[in-house]
């Protein structure tokens, strides 16, 4: 039997065919994925923040793992942010950011920089790592990541 995950995928909307390959990734190395992401198959329509936040917030409280696909779309973008800081808010949420194809160093989103548990490249077994509680920085190349300065801490 597969091991199952709930996910929910912070990206841009440019990016939702990147989401159903990365959950075909998943599904392809053993994991069956049950995700919450809001894409352009399943839109909100909302327009008013403070309704789309409460809508963001039940999808990220059901997931437990939250994967954040990095792509040049992704970086500095206010609702990728918030979403990976709305998720880091909880103690149970892993927060992993994945590169796209393509990505370079400088796409990360910022909050990613600050909370995210693991960033690992476009690789269904460094994915599924990452998912499993691995600790692993890679750089898009899936080579080992410079390493950083990260002040946080979960209690």
């Amino acid at each position: 039997m597969a091991d199952q995950h709930n996910i929910f995928i912070p990206h841009r909307h440019e990016d939702d065919q990147l989401v159903g390959e990365l959950k075909n990734l998943l599904r392809r190395h053993g994991a069956e994925v049950r995700d919450s992401s809001i894409t352009s198959k399943t839109p909100n329509n909302a327009k008013a923040p403070g309704y789309i936040k409460d809508l963001l917030a039940d999808h990220i409280r059901w997931a437990g793992k939250i994967i954040v696909i990095i792509s040049p779309d992704t970086k500095n973008h206010p609702w990728v942010d918030w979403e990976v800081e709305y998720a880091n808010r909880f103690g149970d949420k892993r927060i992993i950011g994945v590169w796209a194809p393509g990505t370079e160093p400088g796409d990360m989103p910022a909050a990613l920089e600050d909370y995210a548990d693991a960033i690992v490249n476009w690789d269904g077994p460094a994915i599924l790592d990452a998912i499993d509680g691995a600790d692993n920085w890679t750089d898009p190349d899936g080579g080992r990541a410079p390493e950083m300065v990260i002040a946080r801490a979960r209690c």
